[in-house]
């Protein structure tokens, strides 16, 4: 089942019926709560990004399981799992993973460039420490995303661990024997939801066009971490879904809300450690921090961006 249900994750082989009239579909219904499996299917990019800044889990689940171009990116087909492990394709779509680390590495150095631009630089500086950001963000973005996803992993497996009895988790073990495809699947995902909400920087860009102030850049640092962190929360709840084989609203444990909110604060802790050593090593302290600037200590001062 490739696709899932933005109401209840409940899996599904098609997102809607075609017919012989152009233009003419049918949304599939879902079998698990009844409701149309996926609305979003007929709306546009925009109304979808809307309610993405408008943390609706409904509007992640259609961008990541649902919708082009990511749903393809190691797209799995349970039918499939036991015949071929190579047909989630793992080069290409890391290949396409890395793309969209560039593009957000990208956006984070034009903003590191835009604000900046009114601080007195020469040009042949400026232009060696755009370069050193540019390397810093992408480098930054893929240790963020590594540990986000070692981290949801764990706590995926420990979940499971503790809920599921022994008879359960054997017959678990048979509906899934193909782990690699799975696996690479549920990574992929927490991989995007760390890294696409990146783009959103660009709205932080629009405003420091207007005011370049540290405040504009708190707030927009905040605004992104907090869709990151509904992001992997989505994720990791629709994995647990699908490991457990339960349609119970796993978000309304509290516990799990918390759990589903670790692997993040994990990969944003090893990506400021790593930033923090590696600017004391190449001896970039002066570099103008545009997201969260930490109390300095005797450790030198951090910054989460």
């Amino acid at each position: 089942m490739r696709y899932i249900c933005t109401s209840c994750t409940s899996p599904t082989s098609s997102l809607y019926k075609v017919y012989s009239t152009p233009g003419s579909i049918q949304l599939t219904t879902c079998k698990g709560c009844g409701n149309d499996v996926d609305p979003y299917i007929e709306r546009e990019w925009l109304l979808v990004v809307m309610d993405c800044v408008l943390h609706r889990p409904e509007a992640f689940r259609h961008a990541l399981y649902n919708r082009e171009p990511f749903a393809t990116i190691c797209a799995q087909d349970v039918q499939q799992q036991s015949s071929n492990v190579d047909d989630c394709n793992k080069f290409d779509g890391l290949r396409q993973l890395l793309r969209y680390s560039f593009i957000a590495a990208l956006i984070r150095t034009y903003l590191w460039h835009a604000a900046t631009t009114g601080e007195e630089n020469e040009s042949g500086q400026h232009s060696t420490k755009l370069l050193v950001v540019l390397f810093q963000s992408l480098v930054g973005e893929n240790i963020m995303a590594v540990a986000t996803i070692v981290s949801a992993s764990i706590i995926v497996k420990k979940s499971i661990k503790g809920r599921n009895s022994d008879s359960s988790r054997a017959a678990h073990k048979t509906k899934t024997e193909c782990n690699d495809v799975s696996s690479a699947f549920f990574h992929s995902r927490i991989y995007l939801a760390v890294t696409v909400p990146s783009f959103f920087h660009l709205v932080t860009i629009f405003a420091i066009i207007w005011e370049n102030s540290t405040t504009v850049c708190l707030l927009g640092t905040l605004f992104v971490l907090s869709l990151q962190r509904i992001g992997v929360a989505t994720v990791v709840d629709e994995q647990l879904r699908r490991e457990m084989d339960t349609k119970t609203v796993l978000t309304q444990d509290v516990s799990l809300r918390l759990k589903q909110s670790i692997p993040l604060v994990v990969g944003i802790a090893v990506r400021a450690l790593c930033t923090h050593i590696a600017s004391n090593f190449i001896g970039n302290d002066s570099l103008k921090c545009i997201g969260i600037p930490l109390q300095q200590s005797s450790f030198g001062s951090f910054c989460i961006s």
